[in-house]
């Protein structure tokens, strides 16, 4: 966070969609409480396309932008500056917490998470340097007030399914069954979107269709 840099970390497998995503959202559930701005890097599982003169985020990126009525603001792609607070905390975190870690060895993943819930939770604790108080302390402060409350929920991935074209039958197949959109589609690119409960078919520029 930009004032108090009050930072959180999570281990993944691996750095694609559905694991970008959830530590954006556990991110969010940690601080309880909403920023303005998302400033993530230009990685492909947020940003499709980033010039001077086009932003285009990946659709769910797009979805969870809207879910939680926030602006995301990726800094121009290979400008670290863009970012400066980032990539203090990254370094940080290589000094503070990996350096506990690496001598250890972990069998699973939620071992791993155990202790880094735990070294970040003491290292938002610790006194920052130079300062009397935390960066927790800090958070509370001077971040938490400013921040909308996390009140809605949390976004939840859907199933995304890309289809460069709409056939000449007007229909999308999904999980064994075909789900219709309106003629004047037809050639399009479209995106299905799938939960539990609900099919959304969504325009290239990932507007509801139906």
């Amino acid at each position: 966070l930009g004032v108090s840099s009050c930072i959180y970390a999570e281990a993944f497998p691996d750095e694609k969609l559905g694991s970008f995503i959830a530590g954006t959202v556990r991110a969010l559930e940690y601080y309880g409480a909403i920023p303005k701005y998302l400033v993530p890097d230009n990685l492909r599982a947020a940003v499709t396309k980033h010039t001077k003169d086009e932003l285009v985020l990946n659709s769910a990126y797009q979805d969870l932008e809207r879910f939680y009525d926030v602006i995301v603001l990726p800094p121009p792609a290979r400008k670290p500056t863009g970012k400066a607070t980032v990539e203090s905390g990254v370094r940080w975190l290589e000094t503070h917490l990996l350096e506990d870690l690496k001598d250890r060895i972990y069998y699973t993943l939620d071992e791993v998470n155990r202790d880094v819930q735990r070294k970040v939770t003491e290292l938002n604790g610790r006194k920052m340097q130079k300062q009397s108080f935390s960066r927790i302390e800090a958070y509370e402060k001077y971040d938490k007030p400013r921040m909308r409350p996390l009140s809605n929920g949390s976004f939840a991935m859907c199933d995304y399914k890309y289809f460069t074209k709409v056939p000449n039958n007007y229909h999308l197949p999904y999980d064994g069954h075909y789900y219709s959109v309106t003629y004047t589609y037809y050639g399009q690119p479209v995106i299905l979107k799938a939960t539990m409960s609900e099919i959304r078919i969504c325009d290239r520029n990932n507007k509801l269709i139906c």
